[in-house]
């Protein structure tokens, strides 16, 4: 039976996002009590033993198609307990989860496959490869190289970090006018720079001139991952300056870029990252054979 969670089953939910995903209780416990609405979840619920066995979550986006922004869903933390699995509960999640979103007028779901193989399990369902992003490995010497034309400071103006509505108003403008792009609410973006800084990690933004730019930066064992960069081209090298100013020690970088940035296209590789689907069952054509430079990015996704 297919429900959404009563108060009395959070703790049943946090047991089982902790059994399927591993993650710490202090992750679990973040997202349960700053990100998690009862309405955007749907549940499978075993009636022999009245437990839930298996959910996903709905978190509200839109997605930028001809000018204009698309009330959408993002489907995330899907899963369902071993022993219940390959009985097809997951597959009546996902559709009821569409089916949910056509009701709201909600016209796309997006998710991030989290391995491979799962692009062909969500195809069955209507999903199709959108969003993409170019990831770049570097030693600290490429970054340095890359940011060796960061303008020097003029005096009289001044480096500062950029504020949440900064950083919200500077997305939006860098993505809106780009189709099947997906653009998160400031109560989303809040929470995602909150979560990152709250695991560990580090939002190095950059303000000066009147230019902007910001990377959302973690660091494990010597290595930076860059799971968010997003700034004007010619204001890269600075904000590549300020990542290496904040990270002395580290030697290896790795990057999650959007494919649309001409900085680094001579670098990396282009992969698969997330799917998406329409929720009345029609084909999204429009996004879908987006390519090149016009590749959707997806960015900020809690996958």
């Amino acid at each position: 039976m297919i429900v959404f969670p009563q108060d009395s089953m959070k703790s049943d939910l946090e047991r089982l996002w902790r059994m399927c995903f591993g993650d710490t209780d202090e992750y679990i416990r973040y997202f349960f009590v700053n990100r998690y609405v009862p309405e955007n979840c749907l549940v499978f619920v075993d009636d022999a033993v009245r437990r839930p066995v298996a959910m996903l979550h709905l978190l509200n986006l839109f997605i930028a198609e001809d000018g204009g922004l698309v009330p959408s869903q993002y489907i995330y933390a899907a899963c369902t307990r071993p022993d219940y699995r390959r009985q097809g509960i997951m597959r009546q999640l996902i559709e009821m989860a569409q089916k949910l979103g056509e009701y709201r007028n909600l016209k796309y779901s997006v998710t991030v496959p989290a391995q491979p193989r799962l692009f062909r399990y969500y195809a069955r369902y209507g999903f199709e490869k959108c969003y993409k992003n170019r990831v770049v490995y570097m030693d600290r010497s490429d970054v340095e190289f890359l940011s060796r034309n960061a303008p020097e400071i003029i005096g009289g103006i001044r480096e500062t970090m950029m504020k949440l509505g900064e950083v919200y108003s500077f997305r939006r403008e860098m993505l809106v006018d780009r189709d099947g792009f997906a653009i998160w609410d400031s109560n989303a973006l809040r929470y995602a720079i909150s979560s990152h800084e709250h695991d560990g990690g580090h939002i190095v933004t950059l303000s000066y001139g009147g230019d902007f730019g910001y990377a959302f930066c973690s660091e494990e064992e010597g290595i930076v991952r860059i799971t968010e960069f997003i700034v004007k081209e010619h204001f890269a090298s600075s904000l590549l300056r300020r990542v290496l100013q904040s990270y002395p020690k580290a030697n290896k970088f790795v990057f999650r870029l959007p494919v649309y940035d001409t900085f680094f296209e001579k670098y990396g590789e282009v992969v698969d990252f997330a799917m998406i689907c329409r929720n009345d069952g029609k084909n999204p054509v429009s996004i879908t054979t987006l390519d090149g430079m016009r590749t959707p990015y997806l960015g900020l996704a809690l996958d």
